[in-house]
């Protein structure tokens, strides 16, 4: 059974967060603070949190299957044809980055972050969202 407000929640935060990351991704990365570090790393924890929860749910959803950890959900996704081999890549290496912000946030390169964000890394999240929207639409 669909939960409508928990769609509707998660797509808030994830047009929230990726407004945010958007305009950082046009600023000079020489006038980034400290504080825009911080800003930055937690739009991307939550975005890519968010994510990781709507994978999950698109699967429940789809395929009547329960899954608890994001690996499984991005496994099932490709396996049933939902994801390439290469989005299936690209994800695994967010979620990688995503285990990072949570839990080594002593070992934070900055170096990587602007690399994440410049380069528009999480910008793949973005089209799977909008296209398991319009399927959760359907079901």
């Amino acid at each position: 059974m669909r939960d409508i407000a928990y769609e509707q929640a998660l797509f808030r935060h994830q047009r929230r967060m990726l407004r945010i990351l958007d305009e950082y991704s046009l600023e000079n990365t020489d006038t980034w603070t400290e504080r825009d570090f911080l800003a930055i790393q937690r739009a991307l924890q939550v975005y890519i949190e968010s994510f990781i929860g709507m994978a999950r749910y698109f699967v429940q959803q789809k395929y009547n299957l329960s899954v608890s950890q994001s690996r499984e959900a991005l496994d099932e996704l490709k396996s049933r044809g939902d994801l390439s081999f290469k989005q299936h890549q690209a994800l695994l290496k967010m979620v990688g980055f995503r285990n990072v912000l949570v839990h080594d946030y002593l070992e934070i390169n900055d170096g990587i972050v602007q690399a994440v964000v410049t380069k528009k890394h999480y910008a793949i999240m973005e089209q799977l969202i909008l296209e398991w929207q319009k399927a959760l639409a359907l079901l």
